[in-house]
């Protein structure tokens, strides 16, 4: 069986030196140094033991007992403990040793880079003989059942900027869409945000706020259809026939509710109207 970087392997100690154990696996004759400050327990030679296997500063592979909190194969959330300029930002891991999130996976503004106990959910990933921490994407989140509700205060963390707003994940890898008009400062990644949940469509998806409850009381509903068609690109599949059901499906407003927040945004000339489409004007410049 061959050894699993960045994953718990099953190996036996061949042997003990001044200052360490030295592992094999039974079908791998290469060697795997283990210090005594790693293992979690006194080990007797030719014992079977769990190991996380990582490489070192200098490059060398290393095993160590403690149970990392992500791995090639788990993802977690890790914070963040120490961050240097033109490298990227060391993580924990919950091992000795701290692991590189690099620059190469950060944003071009180092402003925007994660500080000091700010969170990320990451995933291990073996480069040559290195391995560093990279943040998951959505696609890469096994999607969660829709737990939360419209109007939810909800933890989360930023992990990604897009060309129109946020996304945030919260502890139980929901991800939550924030869009620019919802922000109130800028944002770095893994920098803690309280968020108000105040759409979810019928794909069971997100989309949250940072204005205070008070103030999301004030947004009218033609606001919400306002930032709900810039997300989608300048079209919805709604329209003067659409049923309550089809509306029911994308906003949590009655048709009666729907139908004045489409006035209210056709007076102003800010979209188009069909049967079954609304089109956001272009603006002009």
């Amino acid at each position: 069986m061959p050894l699993n970087i960045g994953e718990i392997n099953q190996l036996r100690v061949k042997r003990e030196t001044d200052i360490s154990y030295i592992l094999v696996s039974d079908n791998d004759p290469y060697e795997v140094f283990m210090h005594f400050n790693q293992a979690t327990k006194r080990l007797s030679e030719n014992e079977l033991v769990n190991v996380f296997l990582y490489y070192d500063n200098k490059h060398r592979l290393c095993a160590t007992m403690e149970e990392p909190i992500i791995t090639t194969q788990k993802y977690g959330f890790v914070e963040c403990v120490g961050v240097k300029e033109n490298v990227g930002c060391f993580m924990n891991i919950g091992t000795a040793k701290d692991i590189l999130l690099s620059k190469d996976y950060l944003p071009a503004n180092p402003k925007a880079w994660p500080k000091n106990k700010d969170m990320l959910p990451c995933i291990l990933k073996v480069k040559k003989d290195s391995i560093v921490c990279k943040i998951i994407s959505r696609d890469e989140i096994i999607k969660q059942p829709s737990s939360l509700k419209i109007n939810d205060t909800v933890l989360a963390y930023v992990t990604s900027f897009t060309s129109t707003g946020l996304l945030c994940t919260n502890e139980q890898f929901n991800v939550i869409y924030v869009h620019k008009s919802m922000i109130r400062k800028k944002y770095r990644l893994g920098e803690e945000i309280i968020l108000t949940i105040i759409n979810i469509n019928n794909k069971g998806e997100y989309n949250g706020s940072t204005i205070t409850q008070k103030e999301t009381m004030r947004l009218s509903d033609s606001q919400m259809l306002l930032n709900y068609l810039k997300d989608m690109g300048g079209i919805i599949p709604l329209g003067n026939l659409s049923t309550p059901e089809d509306i029911s499906k994308v906003f949590t407003l009655s048709k009666s509710a729907f139908k004045r927040a489409v006035g209210a945004l056709y007076k102003e000339r800010l979209i188009e109207i069909e049967d079954y489409r609304i089109i956001l004007k272009q603006e002009k410049h």
